[in-house]
């Protein structure tokens, strides 16, 4: 009989990476794969493809190592005492001990993939080391500087002005709210003082992704003239964003820039911090001058990063009380409370309110209401109903009665369809197929692949065409035939030939993932039919309502919306804890 670990992957249950990960390291070892280090290092290359940094080894003592529906349960071991566990593992020549090499790392009763515990506590030391040095800003007159910025307000934001008092004034600082909470006023107002302290101060503006670096730009060059700032400042002010790949130089699977050649800035502006994975902010940290100041912005609880790591979420505590802990993370850290986004007749911050609460209940009694930009399709099966389908196909018809390009796109970026996951009749591929299908019959166009109206996603990179996982165009029909149209951050439209784009999806609908970073006057979400679905969570919910600014639609059972209020996603990481920030959940609110 094969062994247990490679029966689960030809069921599915386990990747053939883990398979041969286990079977590399077990051969290393010199012992057969069906022991308690070849199902460790399984279960740690698992946990790191679903998101998490290490494995603790706490959560599995006494359960099921592995869940397969094909194997007698029997047959699947449990987790031993950690104590038992760890002293096995450290007697193994593959696993070693925090600051050794080996393709293994046990620290405190956590496994690390080696390169993610390098990156956890490079991460930790690096920010650390920033607290650290806080004091060493010269800080007189700031009070004053932001007492002045604020003079002019009808209605003076008191976390906000505590956020741009902190941020100007530490080596690393965060500032975390929700939709229309006001971070960009806050950054534009903490560049402000900088700038008016010194003239020369070199700043980076940055983002996670094209869109959100786009979107960035746009909200500072549409905040800033609306603010009482000296026009010498004012002018000073970067509008111009980047990704942070190309902020690093990132050219052929490399980045210019890194702990050999840092980057040329006094201070570097991450906004959507959330999507940031811990690679990719060991990257950033490795690149950042010794003497540099560091801001992220972000919503704590939103999505994480799609790769390893919940960074921001870490850095911020997971919903501790700023107040009730004493440490320099938590005073580097500032909450945006208030939102301005949505008008009194608008029941969308509510709704996002309740479920970031965990209030399943209250969120329901919410959507029974259909009213205040709130609609609830509450009986699906497991397609899509038919007033819903009918409510989308309304929406987008929008985009074939365009006559430029420019219509075209600026009726698709109005509105959007989010579902929960990739496949299945409730995920994105069936949803883009769908939608096609009924819109090239309703406007009397042949079935066709390509087509011209069609959204679509580039899902590659392609520096050279200044094209990113995420980017959102159409195709639109030219004398030359098809052609892809996007829109650059300037707001020009640019067009390219179909044949020389990267990979792209149909893109009616998307992933909540992709959507991070993006905002839409209508979202509509899709949600599976089944409450005990994996994909489920609060801030899949969350972050999927405060993607909708005047209208948010929502088709799922009312078993779905409760369950994923209430499921809160962890990610195992030993971050939070090597930045000072109390072990376990926080206190209910």
């Amino acid at each position: 009989m094969s062994s247990l670990l490679h029966r689960l992957a030809r069921h599915g249950d386990i990747s053939w990476l883990s398979y041969y990960f286990a079977e590399f390291i077990c051969a290393r070892n010199g012992s057969t794969i069906d022991d308690l280090l070849g199902y460790s290092a399984v279960l740690v290359s698992e946990a790191n493809l679903s998101g998490n940094v290490c494995i603790e080894l706490d959560h599995y003592s006494g359960r099921p190592l592995f869940h397969c529906n094909h194997i007698d349960a029997a047959e699947i071991p449990g987790g031993p005492e950690p104590t038992e566990w760890c002293a096995t593992l450290q007697a193994s020549q593959c696993v070693a001990e925090p600051g050794q090499p080996g393709p293994l790392i046990i620290e405190h009763n956590r496994l690390y993939l080696g390169r993610f515990w390098f990156y956890e506590s490079f991460t930790a030391d690096k920010i650390m080391a920033m607290l650290e040095r806080a004091d060493s800003i010269d800080s007189e007159g700031i009070d004053l500087q932001v007492d002045t910025l604020f003079a002019g307000s009808q209605e003076i934001d008191e976390d906000q002005k505590k956020a741009v008092l902190s941020a100007a004034s530490k080596p690393f600082s965060v500032i975390s709210g929700g939709p229309g909470s006001g971070k960009t006023s806050t950054v534009i107002r903490i560049l402000a003082v900088m700038l008016a302290r010194n003239p020369d101060y070199r700043i980076a503006l940055a983002a996670p992704t094209g869109k959100a670096a786009a979107r960035m730009m746009d909200s500072i060059r549409q905040r800033i003239d609306q603010l009482e700032l000296d026009e010498d400042i004012k002018s000073a002010i970067p509008l111009q964003a980047r990704t942070i790949h190309r902020l690093l130089g990132y050219r052929q699977q490399a980045f210019s820039y890194h702990e050999q050649h840092r980057l040329p800035f006094d201070c570097v502006v991450i906004d959507e911090a959330s999507m940031i994975d811990l690679k990719l902010m060991y990257q950033l940290l490795a690149a950042l001058p010794e003497r540099a100041q560091l801001i992220l912005l972000g919503d704590r609880d939103q999505l994480a990063s799609v790769a390893a790591g919940n960074v921001l979420g870490d850095i911020t505590g997971h919903g501790h009380r700023l107040d009730g802990v004493e440490s320099k993370i938590a005073t580097s850290t500032s909450l945006l409370r208030s939102s301005y986004r949505f008008n009194r007749d608008s029941a969308i911050g509510e709704l996002a309110q309740e479920v970031n609460l965990g209030r399943g209940e209250a969120a329901l009694e919410l959507l029974r209401g259909n009213d205040r930009g709130l609609h609830w399709f509450d009986e699906p099966g497991e397609q899509v109903e038919k007033a819903a389908l009918d409510w989308l196909y309304n929406a987008y018809q929008p985009i074939f009665d365009s006559e430029t390009p420019a219509q075209a796109l600026d009726a698709y970026e109005k509105i959007r369809v989010l579902c929960a996951t990739n496949r299945g009749p409730l995920g994105v591929e069936s949803l883009n197929q769908m939608v096609s299908k009924a819109l090239l019959a309703r406007n009397k166009i042949a079935e066709t692949e390509l087509f011209a109206g069609l959204p679509i996603m580039i899902t590659r990179n392609f520096q050279e065409l200044g094209l990113f996982n995420g980017d959102t165009g159409v195709l639109w029909s030219f004398g030359d035939g098809l052609r892809a149209c996007f829109r650059g951050v300037d707001g020009d439209i640019r067009d390219l030939s179909v044949t020389r784009l990267p990979e792209f999806n149909a893109a009616w609908a998307s992933t909540v993932h992709k959507s991070q970073g993006s905002e839409f006057d209508s979202v509509l979400l899709i949600l599976p039919a089944d409450e005990q679905s994996e994909v489920l969570s609060r801030e899949l919910l969350y972050t999927a309502i405060t993607r909708a600014r005047r209208q948010f639609l929502l088709h799922a059972p009312g078993k779905v919306v409760t369950r994923a209020a209430d499921c809160l996603t962890r990610r195992h990481s030993g971050l939070a804890l090597k930045l000072g920030w109390p072990h376990g959940e926080p206190p209910p609110a």
